[in-house]
C-alpha cells in the first residue's frame, strides 16, 4: 500500500475523515445532526511541518504550495479553534475552489457557536464567497447563514428569489421567512420546518421526504 503524504512536503498524512452517517435533521444552514455533527475536530487536516490544511493533505491543490509559503499564511497557524478551517479556506479560495473556501469558512462559524462566540464575521465571509445562488436549496441555504449573523433584509431579499417550489420547499421557505420577520438568529432544524413530525431523526421522514424534490438531495 502506498503511503499517504502531504502533497507539499512529504509528510505522512492520514487518509480523509469520513463521517458517520447522521441520525438527526441537519439544520438550516446544512450543518449535519449527530452523530456527524460532534465530529469537526477530525474534518480538517494540518500538516505538521509545513504547517498545510486541507480535508485531504495528500490532494492539496496546484498552486498550494506558493499559498502555505506566502508571508502571509503564517499568520493564520495561530487563530485559535478556528485556525485549520481558515487556513484551508484561504488555500482553497486563493487556489480558485471558492465553494470549497466558503464551506471551510462557514465550518469556521461552527466551530465558534460551540465554544459560545460569535460567528457573524465568518457567516458573511462565506455568502460572500460563494456569491448569487444558481438553485433555491443554495438560496434557502444562505439565506439562512445571512439570518444567523443578523443580515436579515439581505435575507429577505433572497428569499423573494425563491419561486413556488414542491412541498419541502415551501415549508422551509414560509419557516425562514417568519424567522426573518421575528429576527430570530437562533439554530433551527430542517426537521423543526418540515413538521411533523419535528421530533424525529431526520432519516425517519422516509418515503414522505423522497417526494420533496430537492430535499430528498439532503440524504445523500
Amino acid at each position: 500500500m502506498t503511503e499517504r503524504t502531504c502533497a507539499l512536503c512529504g509528510t505522512p498524512a492520514r487518509s480523509p475523515f469520513r463521517a458517520p452517517p447522521a441520525e438527526m435533521a441537519p439544520d438550516l444552514d446544512l450543518r449535519p445532526g449527530e452523530p456527524a455533527r460532534s465530529t469537526m475536530r477530525f474534518w480538517i487536516q494540518t500538516c505538521s511541518q509545513c504547517g498545510a490544511s486541507a480535508p485531504d493533505l495528500a490532494a492539496l491543490p496546484a498552486g498550494a504550495r506558493a499559498v502555505v509559503e506566502g508571508p502571509d499564511y503564517g499568520a493564520l497557524r495561530s487563530t485559535g479553534l478556528t485556525d485549520g478551517f481558515l487556513r484551508w479556506a484561504v488555500i482553497a479560495e486563493r487556489c480558485g475552489q471558492t465553494n470549497d473556501a466558503a464551506e471551510a469558512t462557514l465550518q469556521a462559524a461552527w466551530v465558534l457557536d460551540d465554544s459560545g462566540q460569535d460567528g457573524t464575521e465568518l457567516r458573511l465571509a462565506a455568502v460572500r464567497l460563494w456569491g448569487p445562488p444558481d438553485d433555491p436549496l443554495a438560496a434557502l441555504r444562505q439565506a439562512d447563514v445571512l439570518r444567523r449573523a443578523g443580515a436579515f433584509d439581505r435575507a429577505a431579499a433572497l428569499l423573494d428569489q425563491v419561486g413556488p417550489g414542491d412541498e419541502g420547499t415551501s415549508a422551509i421557505l414560509a419557516f425562514q421567512r417568519e424567522l426573518v420577520t421575528t429576527q430570530d438568529r437562533g439554530r433551527h432544524s430542517i426537521a423543526t420546518a418540515l413538521r411533523p413530525p419535528a421530533h424525529r431523526p431526520h432519516a425517519s421522514h422516509g418515503a414522505t421526504e423522497a417526494k420533496r424534490g430537492f430535499w430528498a438531495r439532503l440524504r445523500g
